[in-house]
């Protein structure tokens, strides 16, 4: 069975057809990173990733890459929605489709379901997620700064996001890189959030997901497939 490389981890995966490779790219940089310098330099130097991540899909969700286009039954390509990853409980997505969360002061959580979000969400067996980024779609004051992640069974170090709150930043958006992770269908997330003091905000989570065509056009999920 082929494999892929990603991060120094190895997974399973089926290589991409050369139409489907030729497709990623395309809509990749000529639809979803158009127009924004921070989504196309994050997605070049992330490219290797991207590759490895369709790979995974292909071999996890047994089915063809048809990217933004996708009917029933093929992948398709979008950017992370909160639908994907912001939860109510376990098995229900919150009905909103919004970034917006309120942060105490110190430790909170940020991705995950139950009282206070303290919960690790179960990713939907019709996706896989590619995470690479965070940034802050409002508010005069950002607070958070440090993400702690947990994907299946491994807690990788704090990303420190501090940077991102300054205006002046190269691409003129208040955006960080964080480590780049796959999360497979059926895996597990929790994001733990360390914050200066209590604010309500927009903290959008940026990266690519491969998902089924049904769920890709959902407008509200109102269950996940686990």
């Amino acid at each position: 069975m082929p494999k892929v490389l990603f991060e120094n981890e190895t997974f399973n995966a089926e290589e991409p057809l050369q139409e489907e490779k030729d497709l990623l790219r395309k809509q990749v940089f000529r639809y979803i990173a158009a127009s924004n310098n921070f989504l196309t330099n994050l997605f070049e130097d992330n490219w290797p990733n991207i590759l490895a991540a369709l790979g995974v899909a292909k071999h996890e969700l047994k089915a063809p890459f048809k990217g933004m286009s996708a009917g029933d039954g093929e992948i398709a390509l979008q950017l992370i929605r909160p639908a994907h990853v912001i939860r109510t409980t376990g098995a229900t997505e919150t009905a909103a489709n919004d970034w917006s969360v309120t942060f105490t002061a110190d430790s909170d959580y940020w991705i995950g379901f139950g009282t206070n979000n303290t919960t690790a969400i179960n990713v939907d067996k019709r996706l896989l997620l590619l995470p690479m980024a965070v940034w802050y779609t409002q508010g005069v004051a950002p607070t958070v700064e440090e993400l702690l992640i947990q994907a299946g069974g491994t807690t990788y170090p704090k990303n420190i996001i501090r940077h991102s709150f300054v205006a002046d930043n190269p691409t003129q958006i208040r955006a960080a890189r964080i480590r780049p992770l796959l999360l497979k269908p059926k895996s597990t997330l929790l994001v733990q959030v360390y914050s200066t003091v209590a604010h309500t905000q927009q903290l959008v989570l940026v990266g690519l997901a491969f998902v089924m065509g049904d769920l890709a056009r959902a407008d509200e999920p109102t269950t996940i497939q686990t």
